[in-house]
């Protein structure tokens, strides 16, 4: 999300990303031999700057991500993920960025018309207020022809801004996924609807991604783009910590400031695959 401008330009300029992958294969022990096969994937991301002297910046963020894809004995085109990221980032000795998160996921028959699955998530983000918020979910995605799916997951939540809150949550996702030119070009777009059980309050959040690949088998471009707003503080006026309000020079006096329910971010950057 655009907490700084300055600072996302910076990401857009310094973003880097490592790729490994490693291919493993089971053999079946029945006369008639079968292979399950499976695939394992790790994308490592990392990106840090420092300025120093008329301005005192620094930013720092990671992220990475391994999944395994396959065939598990009778668990056929089964996929197990796990993804975990952060950000920190401060300007003359403020933090202005602070975030972070963990997910892991099951998908039974991933590819197939019909996938259950299972995930959890943990996050926090500083800039929010958010001091961290737990997902445990169970749903289902359903495929809708080559480019179309829809998924649902029931979610227990429980979130700590200035208390605990346990609460149960909806979670909607239609998704639009093209691959064009044998995968030269993958353009994939998703957008979640979570509204509490009640209705009285909702997330929603949006994701583009784009990847081009370049004359170079190894190298492509990667576009992303995210948006997410929380009717939390569109229906209410809400205050960040003091130590966030605004200095105004006139009144020599704080100014206090809301949190605000949108937020962006865009990044680019070279993938580079090995």
């Amino acid at each position: 999300m655009i907490r700084n401008t300055s600072y996302w330009a910076l990401i857009l300029s310094t973003t880097v990303a490592f790729s490994l992958g490693q291919n493993t294969a089971d053999e079946d022990t029945t006369s008639v031999q079968e292979e399950n096969s499976t695939e394992s994937f790790h994308d490592l991301y990392i990106m840090f700057d420092q300025e120093q002297g008329n301005t005192d910046h620094i930013a720092a963020g990671a992220e990475y991500s391994f999944n395994l894809i396959g065939d598990w004995g009778k668990l056929e085109d089964t996929e197990f993920s796990i993804s975990l990221a952060g950000t920190y980032a401060s300007l003359s000795d403020e933090p202005y960025a602070l975030d972070g998160n963990f997910h892991t996921q099951f998908d039974l028959w991933a590819n197939m018309g019909l996938s259950p699955f299972f995930f959890y998530d943990y996050t926090f983000d500083r800039s929010l207020g958010l001091i961290h918020r737990h997902n445990f979910a169970v749903g289902a995605k359903k495929r809708l022809g080559r480019v179309f799916s829809l998924s649902y997951a029931f979610m227990y939540e429980m979130e700590e801004y200035d208390s605990t809150r346990v609460f149960p949550r909806h979670s909607i996702r239609p998704k639009v996924k093209f691959v064009l030119n044998d995968g030269a070009a993958v353009i994939d777009y998703r957008t979640y609807y979570k509204p509490k059980l009640d209705m009285s309050e909702y997330l929603w959040e949006n994701e583009l991604k784009i990847s081009l690949a370049t004359f170079y088998e190894l190298l492509s471009i990667d576009f992303s783009f995210k948006h997410s707003f929380n009717s939390r503080y569109d229906d209410s006026e809400i205050l960040k910590p003091e130590d966030e309000w605004d200095y105004d020079y006139d009144t020599d006096e704080l100014t206090p400031v809301n949190y605000k329910p949108t937020d962006y971010s865009v990044s680019l950057g070279l993938s580079f695959s090995m």
